[in-house]
Protein backbone atom coordinates (compact mmCIF):
# COMPACT_ATOMS: atom_id res chain seq x y z
CA UNK A 1 0.00 0.00 0.00
CA UNK A 2 1.36 3.13 -1.19
CA UNK A 3 0.38 6.72 0.73
CA UNK A 4 0.37 10.04 -0.89
CA UNK A 5 2.58 12.55 1.34
CA UNK A 6 0.83 15.45 2.97
CA UNK A 7 1.36 19.24 1.97
CA UNK A 8 4.87 20.38 2.94
CA UNK A 9 5.05 22.34 5.59
CA UNK A 10 5.19 25.98 5.03
CA UNK A 11 8.86 27.43 4.81
CA UNK A 12 9.40 30.10 7.50
CA UNK A 13 9.16 33.82 6.27
CA UNK A 14 12.34 35.04 6.03
CA UNK A 15 12.82 38.61 8.48
CA UNK A 16 11.82 41.56 6.78
CA UNK A 17 14.90 44.44 7.11
CA UNK A 18 12.90 46.12 9.94
CA UNK A 19 13.72 43.39 11.62
CA UNK A 20 16.88 42.27 11.22
CA UNK A 21 18.20 45.81 11.81
CA UNK A 22 15.79 46.67 15.12
CA UNK A 23 18.99 46.54 17.42
CA UNK A 24 21.34 48.15 15.32
CA UNK A 25 23.12 51.44 16.59
CA UNK A 26 24.35 54.04 14.05
CA UNK A 27 28.17 53.96 13.65
CA UNK A 28 29.55 57.37 15.65
CA UNK A 29 32.86 56.91 14.53
CA UNK A 30 34.61 55.47 11.74
CA UNK A 31 37.34 53.75 14.60
CA UNK A 32 34.10 50.90 15.19
CA UNK A 33 35.08 49.49 11.62
CA UNK A 34 38.71 49.37 12.26
CA UNK A 35 40.07 45.23 12.82
CA UNK A 36 43.20 44.10 13.42
CA UNK A 37 44.14 40.92 11.51
CA UNK A 38 41.67 41.29 7.88
CA UNK A 39 44.84 41.03 5.35
CA UNK A 40 47.37 39.06 6.23
CA UNK A 41 49.94 41.34 5.11
CA UNK A 42 50.38 44.77 3.28
CA UNK A 43 51.01 42.80 -0.36
CA UNK A 44 47.48 41.36 0.50
CA UNK A 45 46.37 45.23 1.22
CA UNK A 46 47.60 46.25 -1.78
CA UNK A 47 46.27 43.92 -4.14
CA UNK A 48 42.77 44.46 -2.53
CA UNK A 49 43.08 48.25 -2.94
CA UNK A 50 44.47 47.62 -6.50
CA UNK A 51 41.54 45.03 -7.57
CA UNK A 52 39.01 48.34 -5.65
CA UNK A 53 40.55 50.88 -7.73
CA UNK A 54 39.93 48.28 -10.76
CA UNK A 55 35.89 47.93 -10.10
CA UNK A 56 35.57 51.44 -9.61
CA UNK A 57 36.45 52.37 -12.56
CA UNK A 58 34.98 49.71 -14.64
CA UNK A 59 31.01 49.23 -15.36
CA UNK A 60 31.16 46.71 -12.56
CA UNK A 61 30.74 49.41 -9.93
Amino acid sequence: MTTQPGPSPSPKPAPSVDEIFAKATPVSSIDELAQDGIFDDDDELDDFLADLRQMRRSSIA
